[in-house]
């Protein structure tokens, strides 16, 4: 393909991807309606509650045209003087968020920093979030205080880039990095808008990103504040002490790279659409396991009442100590991951090359000169009527001694609670009851999307 015609290409598979993904004059309207509506009643409650110094602010990317055909999503802030106490922050907005809770068709009571609530109303979701009005971005007093600063840099700087920002928040879903939550660790829509200003368009980010190595920096207000050993730093403009990009995962960086080089060598409308993994019978998972030649275990507890932001990091980081617990018993793992459902059940799973090991278990000693350590190496294990075998090999001292933990499902249950790292939240939960699914038990599970979920984890493939 000549440079003129993959130029032609990128130019026809833009105007067919912005068909898809602008929002229409219908969607603008209504949302339009329910944002005025919204703010309005904020206004009304606030008044009538004698908070005459609140403003509400529209914020997001609805606020500056980058939002998605269908992502229905608004963003509005209460904000409040800077100068008053956290506890009268926290009292006056709870009474405003009470009753604008009751305005909406559903609500919840969510938590980042400190409480707001999300609410649903005539097809939109809305989150609510009490902030104060500081003066800039380097004098916040919660991290949701910059996010009104976030919104003017952008509609400021954004203008003309809009429908490229629609693009490549398409092509970043398409290809599974878009999202900032913890449990998806991909680029956030902020990060994206900050891209396509930064480099000028679309074609220009994919460009600049097939050629990003790790430790990329990008400033745009010059501030050369940030020392950091991220994947890649944006240094946010409105704050200098702020990456933009914290979120971003290695692997998620690194499938960026992969699929803009991809993309600006063969342009297809393919990369702009997330690939849909049907549900996998139970019958296929057992053939599947029974190719890859592995085992799988899986530690089942409710799912805590907690948002996805404070369960994911519990989940990964009683991945990880699970993970160092069996290899430091000798077990190989192969791969490690979490599944969980909302008011039902979460799953970490442990993929094992095997999960038994011999009844035998090698000891290595110390060197026969560490004297006193050899002492008492040789006083736990020669003579003993449980040890196989006492020998030096080259300077060592090694017994062949019988395995304490011979199955993986038997260590996890004797030492999940003495030395796996749980989170609050996981550890009373699975104080209430677990359970050790091995395969059986696994295969057992009726829900749909966790089926989707093994699928997806034991056959995905980097595509097109």
């Amino acid at each position: 393909m000549t440079a003129d015609s993959k130029k032609e290409k990128i130019a026809e598979i833009k105007d067919e991807i912005l068909k898809r993904v602008r929002p229409t004059a219908e969607e603008k309207t209504k949302l339009e309606s329910v944002r005025k509506g919204i703010i309005d009643d904020i206004v009304r409650i606030a008044q009538e509650q004698g908070q005459c110094d609140i403003i509400p602010l529209s914020v997001g990317s609805a606020e500056r045209s980058t939002w998605l055909h269908g992502n229905h999503d608004i963003d509005v802030f209460i904000s409040y003087p800077e100068d008053i106490p956290f506890d009268e922050f926290h009292g006056r907005s709870h009474k405003i968020l009470m009753e604008m809770a009751k305005t909406g068709d559903t609500w919840e009571d969510r938590h980042s920093e400190h409480p707001y609530i999300h609410i649903t109303k005539e097809g939109f979701e809305v989150d609510l979030v009490p902030c104060f009005r500081v003066k800039s971005g380097a004098e916040i007093k919660s991290a949701v205080d910059r996010t009104p600063f976030h919104c003017a840099y952008i509609k400021e700087n954004i203008r003309g880039l809009e429908e490229d920002v629609l693009i490549l928040k398409q092509f970043m879903k398409g290809v599974g990095v878009y999202g900032s939550e913890v449990r998806t660790g991909g680029f956030s829509g902020y990060l994206t808008e900050i891209l396509t200003i930064h480099y000028g368009g679309f074609e220009n980010v994919l460009t600049r990103a097939a050629d990003w190595k790790c430790g990329v920096v990008i400033d745009l207000a010059n501030h050369q504040t940030l020392e950091h050993d991220h994947p890649l730093v944006v240094v946010d403009p409105t704050d200098p002490k702020r990456n933009v990009s914290a979120a971003l995962s290695l692997t998620k960086f690194a499938l960026f790279i992969d699929r803009a080089r991809s993309f600006m060598k063969n342009p297809s409308p393919d990369y702009f659409t997330p690939k849909e993994y049907p549900p996998m019978s139970s019958e296929e998972f057992e053939k599947m396991m029974a190719k890859r030649g592995t085992e799988m275990i899986g530690i089942s507890f409710q799912t805590p009442p907690k948002a996805e932001d404070t369960l994911y990091p519990q989940l990964f980081r009683m991945e990880k100590s699970l993970e160092e617990l069996l290899e430091r018993n000798e077990f190989t793992i192969v791969n490690t991951f979490s599944w969980s459902e909302e008011g039902e059940k979460s799953i970490v799973f442990i993929e094992l090359l095997d999960a038994e090991l011999p009844p035998l278990q090698k000891r290595a000693g110390p060197p026969v000169w560490n004297e006193s350590n050899a002492e008492t190496f040789c006083k736990k294990y020669k003579n003993n009527p449980n040890t196989f075998s006492f020998a030096i090999e080259n300077e060592r001292y090694v017994a062949e001694v019988p395995r304490k933990y011979k199955t993986a499902e038997y260590l996890i249950e004797d030492l999940i609670f003495k030395e796996a790292a749980l989170g609050r939240h996981i550890r009373d939960s699975m104080k209430t009851g677990y359970d050790v699914l091995r395969e059986k038990e696994i295969m057992e599970i009726k829900s749909e999307s966790f089926w989707k979920f093994m699928n997806e984890k034991l056959t995905a493939q980097i595509e097109p």
